[in-house]
Formats: C-alpha cells, structure tokens, sequence
C-alpha cells in the first residue's frame, strides 16, 4: 500500500465541568506566564487563550459556551499540535485535575504517500467539489474547516521545502482529513475508535493509465485539476475511469487507520489522561 504513514495533525480536546473558581486565576497565570491577553467572542467559546512560541508551537484554550445558562461550572477546550502536548504538561496536568472527564472532538489524519500529486488520484464519495488552489486541493470551503469530511490534498515536500524545515527528497504527497465523530469519544477510549475514511474519499495511485483513450484521460485529469467531478460524468463514462482506478493501486484509509491508529493515540491518551494505554 504504498507504505502510506499515518499521523495526526491538529487535535481538539474537550474538559467537562471546569469550575469558574479554577478557570478565573487559571487564566490569569497563563496570561501573565506567557505575555498574552485573552479574547472574549460573542460566538462559539467565550473567553480565548492562544499561545505561540517560536519557530511554530501553539496552543489554544476556549472555555465557556456563549448563550449557555449561568452555571459554576463550563467545558474547556483545547487545540494544538500533539508534538506540542508533552510541551504544555503543566497546564494538561491541572486540567485533568479540574475536570470531570476528558473527551476527544476532533483531529486531523494525514495520510503521506511516497507519490508525486500527479499520480495521487482523489476523489470526494459524498459530492465534495473539489477546488485547487496554488496546487493544493481542497475538498470543503474554508468555512467548513472544522467539519466532519473536510480534506485537503498537497506535495509535502514543496511545503517542508517552502519553510526550509528538512531537505525533503522524493515525492510525498500528504492527505488531510478532519476525523470529526457524531458523538464525542472519551479519551480513554480512543484508541479503540480508528476513524473510518474509505466512505468519505477514494484514493488511487496513477500508475499506469495507458489502457486509456485519450479522451477518457482528459477525464481523468479533468478530475484531478479540480475542474470536474465524477458526478459530472454521465454512468457510462463513470463506469470506464471507475474500471481503469480499480486496476490501480488503492489507499484504503481504513485498513491504514486500523494497523496505525494505536500507535499514533497510545501515547497522546496516556500524556492527556494520565494511565498507560
């Protein structure tokens, strides 16, 4: 499968029942630790903390939802990179104290896979149009970026490269998909929920395109150009490039997410949670 690596990008966690009475002088050593001032929205989360330190670690905390009864008591949330985690053990640490229970809401899982974009076919299953921008597709508008399906597809090299980060050789191109449950998942239980993405998205490896006609390549590239997609297609013309992918290599995200998930979670839940996993 193209030894395709699963990682976990942004993750959001959620601390039910944080008394105001921890929260108020919470909130103020953070500011006077850190030299930041928080930011009170009238939508969403109320009051907002947002840490950054050189060269690109943040961390972000929201607390108490706008319009909610007057209570005691608020969900907290916070939002960073899990490489950033180990970072803030201080803060996750008396948090977990405070709190009733710790419930995971939403990451993001990338897929990179050691193939230039021109090869990586990708597809929405749910009739995501897709929209190419400076050579990145995205599936989803900005707007929608912390739902459930959002994804974008981009050369990972050129973006290592562009922030002078590693000397990338190679190809590798890197899949993003927001991992967004119905329910939230209680953190000590996630590692037992790897996501289920193959309903979402199709992902094919372009090896070998030759049994093609031209025209039904022009499809093809049509698709991955973000100019059309297959729902534009009439069944006929889906059956023929539905026929030639399957005779390609196939990413199958869930077959992925099931041998790599435990791997990737195991070590997150045990930081956040405080008991080995």
């Amino acid at each position: 499968m193209s030894n395709t690596k699963l990682s976990i990008d942004r993750i959001v966690i959620e601390y039910r029942d944080v008394y105001l009475t921890f929260f108020n002088p919470f909130k103020q050593n953070i500011c006077d630790y850190y030299g930041i001032k928080p930011t009170i929205r009238e939508k969403g989360f109320k009051y907002h903390l947002h840490i950054e330190e050189y060269p690109d670690r943040y961390f972000h905390i929201s607390y108490e939802l706008c319009y909610t009864p007057k209570s005691k008591k608020h969900p907290l949330r916070i939002e960073t990179h899990p490489d950033h985690l180990e970072h803030f053990k201080p803060i996750l640490d008396a948090l977990r104290a405070h709190a009733s229970s710790i419930w995971f809401v939403r990451c993001d899982v990338a897929f990179d896979i050691p193939h230039p974009m021109n090869e990586v076919f990708t597809a929405s299953r749910t009739g995501r149009r897709m929209n190419l921008y400076e050579g990145t597709r995205y599936y989803g508008k900005k707007s929608q970026r912390q739902q459930a399906g959002y994804c974008r597809v981009y050369d990972k090299c050129k973006e290592q490269r562009k922030r002078k980060r590693k000397d990338i050789r190679g190809a590798l191109t890197r899949m993003e998909i927001v991992y967004k449950p119905q329910e939230k998942i209680p953190m000590d239980s996630l590692v037992q929920f790897p996501p289920t993405l193959n309903n979402l998205y199709s992902c094919f490896i372009l090896t070998d395109v030759t049994p093609l006609k031209p025209e039904k390549r022009a499809m093809v590239l049509a698709v991955q150009q973000g100019l059309m997609t297959m729902d534009d297609f009439t069944p006929y013309h889906r059956r023929m490039i539905q026929k030639l992918l399957e005779s390609q290599e196939t990413i199958d995200f869930d077959q992925i997410a099931q041998k790599q998930w435990w791997e990737n979670m195991s070590a997150l839940c045990t930081l956040l949670c405080g008991a080995e996993f």
